[in-house]
């Protein structure tokens, strides 16, 4: 298992109307069955902006301690959102969360600005 965090994107105002006091499910975990996550935070603006560039909510980026999990963690090739097309092929590898996302595993849950071009980015720090 990785010692690294990893990230998963979620709207703003989804994400913040779920219950604090439970494990928290994305929207689309009852269709796909897992929470998409990626490593990196290159990686995570490059998802950011491909996946939530029309995005008019807020988007939010939680940093997850990967030992910290409850639930299975399994490094997958990409699978694209329902609706979306597939992207190019590649040989990286994304954490794929098999269960809800138990909080004490949330580091830090980080709100993304967008740059005067409308692109995601971190905050500053």
């Amino acid at each position: 298992m990785t010692h690294a965090p990893i990230f998963h994107l979620a709207p703003a105002a989804y994400y913040h109307a779920q219950p604090i006091d439970q494990p928290y499910l994305p929207a689309t975990f009852a269709a796909e069955g897992f929470i998409h996550c990626t490593a990196g935070t290159d990686l995570l603006l490059e998802i950011a902006n491909s996946f939530f560039a029309g995005l008019a909510d807020d988007l939010l980026a939680l940093e997850i301690d990967p030992q910290q999990l409850t639930s299975p963690l399994k490094f997958e090739p990409p699978i694209p959102p329902p609706g979306t097309p597939p992207g190019p092929a590649t040989d990286l590898l994304f954490p794929h969360i098999y269960g809800p996302l138990n909080r004490p595993a949330i580091l830090r849950v980080m709100p993304l600005r967008r740059n005067p071009a409308g692109r995601w980015q971190l905050p500053a720090e």
